[in-house]
């Protein structure tokens, strides 16, 4: 099962490969190789807009952001697993990856310096602004910090889930649609395209089973 092995070993090949893909994606991104696909992938979700889903779309990627820290729905169940005994591990490795996925995306993000798309999100009669993964709208582009966060976020819960099942489902493996969801939600937002989400999963797993192994999630 997924939710069962997605901690691997740092020297496993699974994680080689994630290490790999992360570095391929980002040169084609530098490269600008990726660029028709970003903008035609972008071009279909922007136009099949509708309010009700424009309010869906705004609600779920809402829940990646860290601003406010007393209104991140993934502070506050870190913070909630902190101050119970038995989840305290959990709970610091999780306010751990989330900090250290988004402070690595900014790095990169000064590295590979990738112009936002030139799309406004706007709700005609709703007055909503969403979050950067920076400090501006002119931070670059790739990766995407909400896409690495909601990756780390997820592995990390997925494993402490691990064999729970909530009547036919295995809570672990439906955890996945979480960064699923939240990676469509910023290209359908206008935020990102589709290789900034994709390059930004995969560093939040690369982050996620980093900080998992050496705080030795594996033994809790």
């Amino acid at each position: 099962m997924l939710s069962s092995v997605a901690l691997v070993p740092l020297r496993s090949l699974t994680f080689i490969i994630l290490l790999v893909s992360f570095v391929v994606v980002s040169v084609m991104v530098g490269l600008r190789v990726t660029d028709a696909l970003d903008n035609h992938v972008l071009n279909t979700l922007t136009s099949s807009r509708t309010y009700i889903l424009d309010i869906i779309m705004i609600v779920i990627t809402t829940t990646a952001d860290i601003f406010p820290v007393y209104f991140s729905p993934m502070f506050i169940i870190s913070f909630i697993l902190l101050i119970r005994r038995k989840s305290r591990r959990i709970g610091a490795i999780l306010i751990i990856a989330i900090l250290v996925a988004t402070l690595i995306t900014l790095q990169v993000k000064n590295i590979i310096h990738k112009d936002r798309p030139e799309y406004e999100f706007i709700i005609e009669g709703l007055n909503y602004k969403l979050e950067y993964d920076a400090l501006s709208k002119a931070s670059s582009s790739y990766p995407s910090a909400h896409a690495a966060r909601s990756a780390s976020f997820a592995l990390i819960i997925s494993y402490m889930l691990k064999g729970k099942r909530l009547g036919r489902f295995n809570l672990g493996l439906v955890l996945w649609l979480y960064p699923l969801l939240i990676s469509l939600s910023r290209v359908y937002v206008g935020e990102h395209y589709i290789t900034d989400v994709i390059g930004g999963t995969i560093l939040g797993l690369i982050v996620a089973n980093f900080i998992g192994r050496i705080f030795k999630l594996s033994t809790n």
